[in-house]
């Protein structure tokens, strides 16, 4: 897909990256002047007559490696500096979010990775030798200890934001929790 022609909408009047205005879940108070171009869903999101493209169904059509997604950042957005932007500096909503598809991809990745494995593990030779004990080993699984702090704060923000969606629905529903 060509999407050099939506590169002119991708910045506001004064030449400032767009960020939350691009999102359609996003848009909050947005003017007619900057309408949103992509939305977070898994799909593409019809709004009557407007379609709002699925920027994670474009995200994984690429093939990357997370936190490496020079290509699709040009492509998609012209720039390299927007896209850092965008998953690194702004809305946590977007940043997270952006997080989640690199968590998705990443897996993605070792999953057919090791695919490709098993399936060298069958040739009689080094290569399949070397691949049938990686695996009977099990050396795709993690050996370290202690999580990051990193990882510890992140999980921590993903455990709050479930709490917080939830006491949101209860609230919304009636219930209380009761102690």
């Amino acid at each position: 897909m060509d999407f050099s022609k939506i590169h002119s909408s991708l910045k506001d009047e004064m030449g400032r990256f767009r960020t939350q205005s691009l999102f359609w879940e996003l848009r909050y108070g947005s003017s007619d002047k900057y309408q949103p171009i992509f939305t977070l869903k898994d799909r593409d999101l019809k709004k009557g007559k407007k379609t709002f493209l699925s920027l994670k169904q474009i995200y994984m059509t690429y093939t990357h490696i997370p936190e490496m997604e020079y290509e699709f950042a040009m492509d998609v957005f012209g720039s390299w500096n927007h896209w850092e932007r965008l998953s690194k500096e702004t809305v946590p909503a977007i940043k997270d979010e952006i997080q989640s598809w690199r968590d998705e991809l990443d897996i993605r990745n070792r999953a057919d990775a090791l695919k490709k494995m098993m399936i060298a593990s069958g040739d009689n030779d080094a290569k399949g030798v070397n691949a049938a004990k990686y695996l009977a080993e099990k050396g795709y699984l993690s050996k370290r200890g202690r999580p990051s702090k990193a990882e510890v704060e992140r999980e921590r923000k993903i455990q709050a934001g479930v709490s917080k969606e939830l006491e949101g629905d209860m609230e919304r529903l009636g219930l209380k929790v009761v102690n």
